[in-house]
């Protein structure tokens, strides 16, 4: 792994480790200042049990932390060094919950990922390098960066990814071992594996989950499979883009059940 461990001061003040200082500017300001994962009514409740799946550094858990105090929080990241900015971002701000440093899917075992130190969040199961600039690229042109400024920037960015091996677990088996009563928020971020993510929860626990937040890659049908599977589930769902990643195949599904 050749990215390393450093911390940035953010800007609520707040302090923590990560690996690249422009993707934690970027989880900032979508979790903090957009607040993307509490739209459309979803949002945390006093005692909530919050599963981050795809934590990378835990921006999100840190943010489920401070919005609720005495959320608990099970945040899940294949990556070693993601996994280490997490564990000491939990570590710091007394986190309630447990980080486990694996990847979550429709099955149990071992398998290979593909981590670009360099673009660590779109770390994951697919890797495909001309996607992967062609996405970097219209994040940069939506974002208001000229095409050249772009495509200067994108030159020099490795091609290749290191090959690790991850633990994977299913989200069932986990709510089974923990005793996991019910869960408040599930998030799922997890590059084209969130089909298999939401596979892994048994059709018995589904009523144990309340409210449901996931990028969506749109690839072979993946956002109209997921949105039906929840509202299969009894959730009231809304699907939308953020003007960033218009031309992407990213999407966002909040699902949740009702005002209860």
């Amino acid at each position: 792994m050749s990215a390393a461990v450093e911390t940035l001061r953010l800007p609520n003040g707040t302090t923590v480790a990560h690996i690249n200082a422009g993707e934690a500017q970027f989880l900032y300001r979508e979790i903090f200042t957009e607040r993307c994962y509490l739209r459309h009514g979803v949002e945390l409740r006093p005692g909530d049990v919050v599963f981050d799946i795809g934590a990378n550094i835990g921006m999100f858990t840190l943010f489920a932390h401070l919005e609720r105090p005495g959320v608990t929080v099970h945040a899940f990241e294949p990556a070693p060094v993601p996994f280490a900015a997490l564990r000491a971002n939990a570590a710091q701000y007394g986190i309630s919950g447990r980080v486990d440093q694996c990847a979550v899917s429709d099955e149990t075992g071992v398998r290979k990922m593909t981590f670009y130190p360099d673009a660590t969040l779109m770390s994951g199961f697919h890797p495909d390098a001309a996607a992967r600039k062609e996405l970097l690229r219209t994040l940069g042109l939506n974002g208001g960066y000229t095409a050249e400024d772009v495509d200067g920037m994108l030159a020099q960015l490795p091609d290749s990814g290191e090959e690790i091996e991850t633990a994977v677990v299913r989200l069932s088996d986990v709510i089974a071992e923990r005793r996991i009563a019910t869960i408040g928020l599930l998030k799922v971020d997890v590059e084209r594996s969130e089909r298999q993510v939401l596979a892994g929860v048994d059709e018995a626990d589904w009523p144990r989950i309340r409210q449901v937040v996931a990028e969506v890659h749109d690839v072979e049908g993946a956002l109209d499979e997921v949105v039906a599977l929840l509202r299969g589930h009894g959730f009231t769902v809304v699907a939308e883009q953020d003007p960033l990643f218009v031309g992407t195949d990213i999407h966002q599904v909040a699902a949740r059940r009702g005002t209860h």
